[in-house]
């Protein structure tokens, strides 16, 4: 049961991370140094419990938020989704290696975890974005990395929320293609 659990916090943690790299990552670093939820001691992942790693993740978040709000570019959205699948890929293998020797489950879960999400949001903040001028734009990136940053200190807290994170990262994206679908679809009407 416990290794169930493990995997749910990092996917949590990971779906969050696919949204906001940086926050998520920092969650984990408070969660591993303040032994809640996780301890990385004695793994492999030791690293995250770092006070180091804690200011870098937030020193980061704040940079990508900049960066989101003056670049606005596509570029700047894969960087960060692919920063996001990578960490949390490792913090969710880190959250299985505190109990179990057979972390590398929580790699390719992790991995896939903020893949998901992170593609689902990215569609969702674009289409949003395209109608807000520059000041909502901001409060949009920063309410989105907030909001990561929610979603892994309740994944870290209460588990089974990491499953409700990727499943409304699932529905989002479906959810995003039919929208895109029947938008297509009425402008091949007009012709």
């Amino acid at each position: 049961m416990n290794y169930v659990l493990d995997i749910l916090q990092g996917i949590g943690v990971a779906a969050a991370a696919g949204v906001s790299p940086f926050l998520p990552l920092a969650v984990a670093a408070v969660a591993g140094l303040a032994n809640l939820g996780a301890n990385y001691d004695g793994t492999s992942f030791s690293v995250l419990e770092s006070p180091v790693v804690l200011v870098a993740a937030i020193v980061l978040a704040v940079a990508a938020i900049v960066a989101r709000r003056q670049l606005e570019a596509p570029h700047v959205e894969r960087a960060l989704l692919g920063l996001g699948v990578i960490f949390g890929a490792v913090v969710c293998a880190a959250t299985v290696a505190d109990r179990s020797d057979t972390w590398w489950p929580g790699l390719i879960a992790g991995a896939l975890a903020a893949l998901v999400t992170g593609l689902a949001v990215q569609s969702l903040l674009r289409r949003t974005r395209a109608r807000l001028d520059d000041e909502q734009r901001t409060l949009l990136s920063t309410g989105s990395a907030l909001g990561a940053a929610l979603v892994a200190i309740l994944s870290v807290v209460l588990p089974p929320v990491g499953l409700i994170a990727v499943a409304a990262g699932i529905w989002l994206y479906f959810g995003g293609r039919r929208q895109e679908a029947s938008k297509h679809a009425g402008l091949r009407i007009l012709r």
